[in-house]
C-alpha cells in the first residue's frame, strides 16, 4: 500500500557552490521522513553546479536551472512553484538539515489535521556560535500569534520552518528585488498571516563554508530600503505591525548606513545619519558605533561615487 503521508520538498538555491551544496543534499537524502522531494535550482552557475549533481545524484534529485542570474530569492520561488509536494521548507546551499528535520516539523501537521499554519524549528549554529538567549526564547515553546515577538527578536531562520505550499503561494513567496534580508521580510508576512508553532528540535546546521551574503554591501546598497517599502505596501501586514512597523523602519535605515560606511560612501552615510537623528534623535545618539562612525567620516574621503539616496 501507497504511503498516504504528504510529500515535503526541500528548495535548494544554488549559485557556484559545488562541492558544498553536496552535504546540503546529502542532508536531506539521508532524512528520516520517508517522503521527501530534494529541489536543487542553479542560478546560471559558471561552475558546472548543475552538471556535478546530476552527476552525483543522478534521479533522487531534481535540478532546475534558471537561464540567467537572478539571486536567491528568484531562485526559491522558481523551486517552490516548480514542488511536486504539499509542504514546503528552504535549506541554503551551505548550510544542512539535521537528521530528523522534516519528520519533526512535519509532525505538528499529522497530530493536529486542523493546523495549517508554520512549523518551525531551531539552528544549531555551531559550539562557537551558540546563542543561549536565543535559544531560551524560542524554547519557550513560542505558539500561536508570534507576530510582534518575531519583530522583536526574530526566532526563526530562513532553513528552520515549514509551511504547505497552497499557503506559500497564497501570503508568501520570497520578494524577488530583496538579496539581504528577504527571508525575515516573508516571515513578517507568515507570521502577520497564519499561526506558528514550534517542533522542540534543532532542524538545520549553520556551516558558513564561505563568505557570508551579509558582508555584501553592494547588494545591500542596490536593495536600499525595499523592505519597509514592501511592508508599508501591504495594508493588512502593516496594520498588524502598527507601532513596530516603526522600529523595523529605523532597523533599516540604520543597516543601510552601515553598509554606506563600509563602502566608504561617506557622504549618503552621512546623509542617513541626520535623517535618523531627526526622525529617531534618541536612537542615534545612544548609537556610539554609528557617531563613532560619523565623525571618522567627515575626515574621510568617499572610495566611489556617492550614491544618491
Amino acid at each position: 500500500m501507497p504511503d498516504q503521508r504528504p510529500k515535503v520538498a526541500v528548495v535548494i538555491p544554488t549559485f557556484n557552490r559545488w562541492p558544498h551544496v553536496g552535504a546540503a543534499i546529502e542532508s536531506v537524502l539521508a532524512q528520516s521522513y520517508p517522503r521527501v522531494e530534494c529541489v536543487v535550482v542553479d542560478d546560471a552557475s559558471t561552475d558546472g553546479t548543475a552538471a556535478e549533481v546530476r552527476r552525483a545524484y543522478g534521479r533522487r534529485v531534481r535540478v532546475i536551472v534558471q537561464p540567467e542570474n537572478r539571486e536567491k530569492s528568484a531562485a526559491r520561488n522558481t523551486g517552490i512553484r516548480a514542488a511536486d509536494a504539499q509542504y514546503v521548507c528552504m535549506l541554503d546551499s551551505d548550510d544542512v538539515l539535521t537528521v530528523n528535520s522534516v519528520e519533526d516539523r512535519i509532525r505538528l501537521f499529522l497530530q493536529d489535521s486542523g493546523f495549517s499554519g508554520v512549523a518551525y524549528g531551531l539552528a544549531d549554529q555551531g559550539k562557537d556560535r551558540l546563542n543561549p538567549k536565543l535559544e531560551a526564547f524560542a524554547k519557550k515553546g513560542l505558539q500561536g500569534d508570534v507576530l510582534h515577538r518575531f519583530v522583536e527578536q526574530p526566532f526563526v531562520l530562513n532553513n528552520d520552518y515549514l509551511v504547505s505550499c497552497e499557503n506559500m503561494l497564497r501570503f508568501g513567496m520570497y520578494k524577488e528585488d530583496l538579496t539581504n534580508r528577504e527571508d525575515v521580510e516573508l516571515l513578517i508576512r507568515l507570521a502577520a498571516h497564519l499561526e506558528f508553532r514550534f517542533c522542540g528540535s534543532y532542524v538545520s546546521r549553520v556551516r558558513r563554508v564561505d563568505a557570508s551574503a551579509q558582508s555584501d554591501h553592494g547588494k545591500y546598497l542596490r536593495q536600499g530600503a525595499r523592505l519597509i517599502a514592501h511592508l508599508r505596501a501591504d495594508e493588512f501586514v502593516a496594520g498588524r505591525l502598527g507601532d513596530r512597523l516603526d522600529g523595523l523602519e529605523r532597523q533599516e535605515l540604520v543597516e543601510l548606513a552601515r553598509a554606506h560606511y563600509k563602502a566608504r560612501q561617506f557622504r549618503p552615510f552621512r546623509s542617513l545619519f541626520y535623517r535618523i537623528l531627526k526622525r529617531w534623535p534618541w536612537h542615534a545618539v545612544s548609537n556610539r558605533r554609528m557617531v563613532r562612525r560619523f565623525v571618522l567620516s567627515l575626515f574621510r574621503r568617499d572610495a566611489v561615487c556617492s550614491q544618491r539616496f
